[in-house]
């Protein structure tokens, strides 16, 4: 996403926007790549607004524009290109969501990715005018917090908001990079700015590919992929087994608590919501006592809202399209019935874990801070039980390789806990990776310590299904 906006950015060039305008307004697409066009069809939707500037764009090349007395109009349009790009590729999600609950309120799609830019502008303008890096994650949080404003107030109420901690220091790693770059260019003759930035991309290309012991022979560039694309863009490093047998998922608790759930739903329906839209007493009730897990407490829930691992799996089944709720009634899909009467298939069973992994949000369940990246690390994670969990390993040990890998994320530990940042990292690893996912998915089995509930002191070892789903093309680093 960080990388798209930089591209983007980079066409503000205003003799650029002239030469895209002049074939934008006579309709002439081709010879724009994907990102002129965006911005072509951004300058024709604002051509009311801005005809004399986009026609003079060459002239103002150096013109600057007073923020406080006029709008920038270049500026404008590559933010509204931005924001229609992040809607369209959902990247980051909290951008269509969004979008979607300023539509809902009667906003005009016009209107909705006006406000979404203006969001996105409070984080780009620091980064331009001193440099400094984009903080996805405070743009995300905050784009979070004003899906429940109302459109109107949005404007003025981000005025008041403090504005975005931008990190401007060079940090050890950085440095050193700098510094190897300048040995590689000592004693080099170049003939241009060309043949200087051509070495340079092709040296950064060649480290981007060089193992990283913290991420256990995977490269920067790999990790990148891990991160950001696990289920399209790794088959060097694995793929996924869709043609998993029902057999093989019988033991999987996610499996065998969706089809409860459908079944017993099947049987019911059509269900009555409650009036906050949750599912009816009786029947949250019935599926609490039969998904049972791991816990010092006994009771009676008198909601949905009471079992937040229930009210996970209703969510996630919403989002696979297997139940809809219509009327405020509850019922199955044709794709739920198909599933109720026939159980997962091993494409169901793929498609369930691409949407718990990439689209469920793991840090509804708990209390801890949002730590996105074990989350966003989940297929490195799973790497990490390759290498090191065929045999009982101790939770913990898990957890600080993860940490070692990503050790910024000590740093999100914010305010007063009762735990050191490293542990608290850990616990939280332990309960949404091991537990809630990897637990839940049935990949790992758990030797857990009686009367213990430290969870990420108990020990972890991969399953048989965890062999069959993940098949790694990348060798062994030598751990496990």
């Amino acid at each position: 996403m960080i990388d798209s906006i930089t591209q983007i950015l980079r066409e503000v060039n205003r003799e650029h926007l002239h030469r895209i305008w002049e074939k934008a307004k006579i309709g002439e697409m081709e010879g724009l790549d994907e990102e002129e066009q965006r911005l072509a069809k951004v300058m024709l939707e604002h051509a009311n607004e801005f005809f004399n500037q986009f026609e003079f764009a060459d002239v103002l090349a150096d013109h600057p524009f007073d923020p406080e007395k006029e709008i920038n109009p270049f500026l404008h349009i590559t933010i509204h290109a931005v924001a229609e790009k992040q809607i369209q590729e959902r990247d980051p999600i909290e951008a269509l969501q969004f979008y979607n609950a300023m539509l809902k309120q009667k906003c005009s799609r016009h209107d909705a990715i006006h406000l979404l830019g203006l969001i996105l502008l409070k984080f780009i303008t620091p980064v331009l005018k001193g440099g400094g890096r984009f903080s996805l994650k405070d743009y995300r949080n905050l784009l979070k917090k004003y899906k429940f404003r109302k459109p109107e107030k949005i404007p003025e109420l981000l005025e008041k908001e403090p504005g975005p901690m931008v990190e401007m220091e060079i940090d050890r790693e950085n440095l050193t990079i700098f510094n190897e770059i300048d040995s590689a260019l000592k004693d080099r003759n170049f003939r241009s700015v060309e043949e200087v930035q051509s070495f340079v991309d092709d040296w950064v290309a060649r480290k981007n590919a060089e193992p990283i012991p913290e991420f256990f022979g995977l490269s920067p560039e790999q990790m990148y992929r891990v991160l950001h694309q696990p289920f399209s863009e790794v088959p060097d490093i694995l793929s996924f087994n869709r043609n998993l047998s029902k057999e093989d998922l019988l033991d999987a608790p996610i499996v065998q608590e969706t089809m409860t759930f459908l079944k017993r739903l099947s049987e019911l329906q059509p269900l009555k919501a409650t009036s906050k839209g949750n599912l009816p007493q009786a029947f949250a009730r019935e599926m609490h006592q039969k998904f049972s897990e791991p816990s010092r407490y006994d009771f009676t829930i008198r909601s949905e809202e009471e079992d937040r691992k229930l009210s996970a799996l209703r969510h996630l089944l919403e989002m696979m399209g297997w139940i809809k709720k219509r009327n405020k009634k509850f019922s199955l899909t044709q794709k739920g019935e198909r599933v109720a009467q026939n159980g997962l298939s091993g494409d169901d069973f793929y498609k369930l874990l691409e949407t718990y992994a990439r689209r469920f949000n793991w840090a509804f369940r708990d209390l801890y801070p949002p730590f996105e990246i074990i989350q966003e690390g989940f297929l490195f994670s799973c790497y990490l039980l390759k290498e090191k969990a065929k045999r009982y390993i101790p939770a913990y040990e898990l957890s600080n390789y993860f940490i070692q890998a990503f050790p910024t994320v000590v740093k999100e530990v914010r305010g007063i806990s009762c735990w050191e940042p490293e542990e608290e990292v850990s616990r939280t690893f332990y309960l949404r990776f091991i537990e809630r996912f990897c637990e839940y998915f049935g990949f790992v089995m758990i030797q857990r310590e009686e009367g213990s509930y430290n969870g990420y002191k108990n020990f972890v070892k991969t399953t048989p299904l965890f062999e069959k789903m993940f098949l790694w093309n990348i060798g062994s680093t030598g751990g496990g």
